[in-house]
């Protein structure tokens, strides 16, 4: 079971997020996992950062191991930007990025446990153009 929590003014699709997760979670064969993501604003993503990796800045995703997921979604729609792709895509691979590490892939021990996490990484976004990750709104 999937929960999340919005704790930002950004409206947010939360049933688009909890359904990415189902899925990488059904994928990954952990489909009865208890997962809570949680989406916060980037003063406290930072400070969580500083914390819990020693880097003084904000970030997209910060995974915690058998608790939670945190999001910012105003780091995810400034990096959406910068990457020139639509904020639901951003979101999409920042919520598989996170789902992967809570189920304990890594990509920063070495070059092996990279290309797999990005293997499975690609394999779900290609799965989730079914989804059409853009809206009618976006471009």
């Amino acid at each position: 079971m999937v929960v999340v929590n919005n704790l930002t003014a950004l409206k947010v699709d939360n049933n688009f997020i909890k359904k990415i997760a189902e899925k990488v979670l059904l994928g990954e064969k952990f489909g009865k996992k208890e997962l809570s993501i949680v989406l916060t604003e980037p003063s406290k993503i930072k400070s969580l950062n500083r914390q819990y990796r020693r880097k003084n800045r904000t970030t997209d995703v910060l995974t915690f191991a058998d608790l939670d997921i945190v999001i910012c979604p105003m780091v995810v729609k400034s990096n959406a930007k910068k990457a020139s792709q639509t904020f639901r895509a951003e979101l999409a691979k920042v919520v598989i990025h996170g789902v992967l590490h809570w189920l304990g892939y890594e990509h920063e021990k070495n070059g092996k446990e990279a290309e797999g996490m990005r293997s499975r990484e690609e394999r779900y976004l290609n799965k989730l153009t079914v989804l059409k990750l853009k809206t009618k709104n976006e471009k």
